[in-house]
C-alpha cells in the first residue's frame, strides 16, 4: 500500500469515527440522557439553591411557619363557629367541648386523645375563655402562643379573620381599633422571643 493510499484510509477511519460519535451524543440526547457539560449545570443550579436556602435560613423557616400557623388559625376560627352554631352565646363552652365536637382537628396529634388540652404549632398549650364584646358572653378568645417573629409576620391576616386580635395585652385589632403594622410590630416583640395571642371569635 502505498503512502498516499494509506493516508486516505487513516482519514476515512477518522470520518467513521466521528460519524460513529455525533451518532450516539444525537441518540443520548434523544433519550433524554444529559451530557457532562448539561449535568454539570443542573448541579450548579441546584447548589446555587441550596446556598440560597441556607443563606435565608431562619427568614424561610419563619416564612414557612407563619404560612402553617396562618393556616391552622383560620381552620380553629372556622371550627368554633361550626362546634357552637346552635348556641345563643359561649357560656357553656370550654376548651375541651370545642375539642371534642372537632374545633381544632386540623391540629391532629397534638389534640390529647381525652380532648382535655391542644399544643400549638410551638409546643405551647392553647387556651380558652368567655369574655363580652358587645353583649354578655358573645366571644369566645383562643390563646395561642407563638414566636415573635412568626406573630409579626402572621399578625395582619389574623386581623381579617378574627373579630379581635390582643398581642400581649395591646389590641392590635378591634371593631373600634383599625390595624397597625408599626402597633403589631412593637406588639409581637414585647415579650422577648415569645408573643401570645388572644385571638377572639364573637357572634356580635
Amino acid at each position: 500500500m502505498t503512502k498516499d493510499q494509506t493516508q486516505a484510509v487513516h482519514a476515512d477511519d477518522v470520518k467513521t469515527r466521528r460519524a460513529r460519535i455525533l451518532k450516539i451524543a444525537r441518540a443520548k440526547r434523544q433519550s433524554g440522557e444529559l451530557s457532562m457539560i448539561e449535568a454539570g449545570a443542573v448541579m450548579a443550579g441546584a447548589a446555587l439553591l441550596a446556598l440560597a436556602v441556607y443563606a435565608g435560613g431562619k427568614y424561610v423557616l419563619d416564612l414557612i411557619r407563619s404560612s402553617q400557623f396562618k393556616s391552622e388559625a383560620q381552620m380553629f376560627h372556622t371550627g368554633i363557629l361550626n362546634a357552637t352554631q346552635a348556641d345563643a352565646d359561649f357560656s357553656a363552652e370550654t376548651l375541651k367541648i370545642l375539642a371534642q365536637n372537632h374545633a381544632f382537628d386540623s391540629a391532629g396529634a397534638r389534640v390529647a386523645t381525652d380532648y382535655s388540652s391542644v399544643k400549638g404549632m410551638f409546643n405551647g398549650t392553647l387556651t380558652t375563655t368567655v369574655s363580652t364584646l358587645v353583649t354578655a358572653n358573645d366571644s369566645l378568645v383562643l390563646t395561642y402562643p407563638v414566636t415573635a417573629s412568626v406573630c409579626s409576620m402572621s399578625i395582619a391576616a389574623l386581623s381579617t379573620v378574627y373579630t379581635q386580635v390582643v398581642v400581649n395585652g395591646t389590641t392590635i385589632s378591634a371593631p373600634t381599633t383599625p390595624f397597625s403594622a408599626s402597633a403589631a410590630a412593637t406588639a409581637c416583640a414585647s415579650a422577648g422571643a415569645t408573643a401570645s395571642l388572644a385571638l377572639w371569635t364573637t357572634r356580635t
